[in-house]
């Protein structure tokens, strides 16, 4: 998933737990003018209190057209972003958004299966309004989390017209993992999207493998490990200057620029986009995007989840703001 450069600001216009570590928000223009309209399986880029973009789908927007709302997961092993925009954020703060893109796009379909996971529903809920909005006859709703105190928008969802359409199932109270192989064995013309934790993923994959392509979609809130276990610090040499930063192994390369002051455009910082490619002109890069072909990966790195082999690397931002 991408997003465009954050470059709107917005209010936050109200703030409240939906479950577990997860929190709603409800973001209006701060000029009070209504948002672009974002299609069903659409998402945003935020800026963080810290600086850090981060991207969150939206699941509603508001009738009047006037609002996003997203749900954030606050992840205390993460790079530091949903923790800051959780805990550093109240309702009245302005942070800075990016108009919506949707690359998990809803397709004319005869029916259609969504499976959702914790968090991931967030999209999948986005499509199911949409598909009741529509009165579409035929949508399946898979619906998994640890608990029901785990699983945002449940409410919501349990109180739907057409939720006997909808399955719920919760390890605490089922025990078990649920059993795809009944609904996954025959495909028939549905189109099925899917969102969740990797072990969901990983699962509905494996046994869809004898289903069209073309009919199977997925969302992924986590394409590449930007910090790992076994990282190691590092030295940043910025060529043109005599500036030195410290990468710890606990921080991206990003977030260590962003530190000192420098400024470097990103959008997805997951290694998708593109969008924070620098050159790098001595060391050598451990390269974990998903963008860089072979031939640039001798001349750039992707500064939201690279980093350096060895002790040390030399990278070209131009001008240093400082």
């Amino acid at each position: 998933m991408s997003a465009a450069e954050p470059s709107l600001d917005a209010i936050i216009k109200s703030k409240r737990s939906l479950a577990n570590n997860i929190t709603m928000f409800e973001l209006a223009r701060s000029d009070g003018e209504k948002l672009s309209v974002c299609a069903p399986g659409g998402h945003i880029a935020l800026t963080t209190p810290s600086g850090a973009n981060r991207w969150y789908s939206v699941y509603k927007q508001s009738e009047d057209g006037c609002s996003y709302f997203i749900a954030v997961k606050r992840e205390d092993e993460g790079r530091g972003g949903s923790k800051s925009l959780v805990d550093e954020t109240e309702v009245g703060d302005t942070i800075v958004i990016s108009e919506p893109e949707c690359e998990f796009e809803l397709a004319d379909a005869p029916a259609y299966l969504l499976i959702a996971g914790g968090i991931g529903i967030t999209p999948i809920f986005s499509m199911w309004q949409a598909l009741q909005a529509q009165g579409h006859a035929n949508v399946k709703l898979v619906y998994l989390a640890h608990s029901r105190e785990d699983a945002p928008l449940l409410a919501e969802l349990e109180s739907s017209p057409n939720a006997s359409d909808i399955t719920f199932h919760f390890k605490s109270e089922a025990g078990e993992r649920f059993d795809f192989f009944d609904l996954l064995l025959t495909p028939g013309q549905e189109h099925l999207y899917c969102c969740g934790p990797k072990s969901l993923m990983t699962d509905v994959r494996d046994m869809t493998g004898h289903w069209s392509t073309s009919r199977v979609h997925f969302e992924d809130f986590k394409p590449v490990e930007a910090v790992r276990r076994d990282d190691k610090p590092f030295e940043v040499s910025l060529a043109g200057s005599d500036k030195v930063v410290h990468v710890s192994e606990k921080e991206t390369l990003l977030n260590a620029l962003r530190r000192e002051g420098i400024r470097v455009m990103s959008s997805c910082e997951s290694g998708t986009c593109g969008s924070c490619r620098i050159p790098y002109v001595a060391g050598e890069a451990d390269h974990r995007d998903l963008v860089l072909e072979d031939e640039d990966q001798s001349r750039y790195i992707m500064a939201c989840v690279s980093r350096a082999k060895g002790d040390a690397i030399t990278v070209d931002v131009g001008s240093v703001d400082s």
